[in-house]
């Protein structure tokens, strides 16, 4: 069994800045047991030990012992220069980082494929407005033929169809949606490596090298 003690004044491979105030001198640890299964507990530290959400990539609080995987991105205290944040398995072996720049990538590309079908369903909602604008006032009231069939009734269905033409755009907002997905984005863009604080860019993840530290 293999215990590493993460902090300021642990005996991780990598060190850990002083000016990381976020991060306790023994903030949390990480034990790696003979059958190859991890845990991470935190050590009542000051500012807590968070994991990301594989799923929404929001910090979740560790409490107790967590089982985790070497994959696991851990935060120690807060998601900035005051903290510390890594991929698991750069505690038990620091220093390669491709397999975490691959995963960060990865997870870029699928963010990227979000963005444009965003993109590609504000366009068409943008479009159903004057669709049916147009539909409302040139199909039944324009055109005699149809008017005259609909009857009394033509201008019930204009009076119904010309409102949904400014309603529809507004009830899709895709400006919101647009934001909830840059905010997602940046949960996913630390660098990998602990001794770096930086937050990369997508040309950074997709180069898969960052600007910084040139990790």
């Amino acid at each position: 069994m293999k215990t590493i003690i993460l902090g300021r004044e642990g005996n991780q491979p990598f060190k850990i800045s002083d000016d990381a105030n976020g991060v306790s001198r023994k903030h949390a640890q990480i034990i790696i047991t003979d059958n190859e299964e991890w845990y991470l507990e935190d050590l009542s530290s000051a500012n807590g030990t968070y994991t990301r959400d594989e799923v929404t990539g929001h910090k979740v609080s560790v409490t107790g012992k967590k089982r985790i995987t070497p994959m696991t991105f851990i935060f120690l205290g807060p998601d900035n220069s005051k903290g510390c944040c890594f991929f698991a398995k750069q505690a038990d072996n620091y220093g390669e980082f491709t397999e975490d720049h691959i995963r960060l990538q990865l997870k870029n590309e699928e963010l990227d494929r979000k963005s444009k079908t965003l993109d590609d369903k504000i366009k068409k909602i943008r479009l159903i407005g004057p669709v049916v604008l147009v539909i409302s006032v040139f199909a039944i009231t324009g055109i005699p033929a149809i008017s005259s069939a609909l009857g009394e009734n033509a201008m019930l269905i204009r009076l119904i169809l010309s409102p949904l033409s400014g309603i529809i755009p507004v009830l899709y907002d895709g400006s919101a949606r647009k934001k909830k997905l840059q905010e997602e984005r940046e949960l996913w863009n630390y660098c990998p490596n602990p001794c770096c604080s930086n937050k990369q860019t997508s040309k950074e993840l997709r180069d898969m090298k960052c600007s910084k530290c040139k990790k």
